[in-house]
């Protein structure tokens, strides 16, 4: 199946970043999961834009079906960008050797989720575009980006979690309406998107390049 290959690559940057966190634990520091349960929830949105990608891909126009799991994606795609606020735990010490190791290490867990996060809206949007209009894709990639940062404000700044959709949707609904007068959700809302849009545009044109460049070698051979 497509893609494959890019999961295991993910897979082997997840190991390197867990890695670096069982160094941590060596040096007799308090056991701390929660990097490693936030590094687990960014690899939900991925793998349900990998089945979104492949199913579209198999069997062509499915929109019930890449509906459902777009709605899946949407609740936990905001996982993967929310491991950059871990980066507010770091505690700086420039005479500590910790210091150095914790940045490393939580760099890692950051930019593996946010590896993740990308890969699955790079996927999720190609689903898009193979069952809607080009316009309806590409309004839902727009429409993404800020609610993925909104995402990140429930759950950092409110500690609300992907699944409380379905465990406490009022408490959801309640800290949605609360959040619109809030100062700070419309910041990281927008930030976070802006800079999700930003990586994804770069990653769009690489990827563009290759695949052009890989026709024209093609091609020029058959010539």
């Amino acid at each position: 199946m497509e893609g494959l290959f890019s999961l295991l690559l993910l897979l082997l940057l997840s190991l390197l970043a867990v890695f670096f966190h069982l160094v941590r634990i060596l040096f007799n520091s308090p056991v701390d999961f929660s990097l490693d349960w936030n590094l687990f929830l960014s690899w939900i949105p991925l793998i349900i834009a990998f089945l979104a990608d492949n199913l579209t891909k198999r069997f062509g126009h499915i929109p019930v079906v890449l509906g459902i799991l777009s709605i899946a994606w949407l609740a936990f795609f905001p996982n993967a960008p929310y491991m950059i606020t871990d980066l507010a735990h770091l505690t700086v010490d420039y005479q500590r050797d910790l210091t150095w190791h914790d940045i490393i290490m939580l760099f890692s867990y950051a930019e593996v989720s946010l590896f993740n996060g990308l890969v699955s809206l790079y996927w999720i949007h190609r689903s898009w575009r193979r069952v809607f209009e080009r316009k309806a894709a590409n309004t839902l990639l727009l429409v993404s980006l800020p609610l993925a940062g909104f995402g990140v404000y429930l759950g950092r700044v409110r500690r609300m979690n992907s699944w409380d959709i379905i465990h406490e949707p009022q408490a959801i609904i309640n800290s949605v309406f609360e959040s619109l007068l809030d100062r700070t959700a419309w910041v990281l809302s927008m930030e976070i998107g802006m800079l999700l849009g930003i990586l994804y545009l770069v990653l769009w044109g690489v990827i563009r390049f290759r695949i052009r460049h890989s026709k024209k070698n093609t091609e020029s051979g058959n010539q």
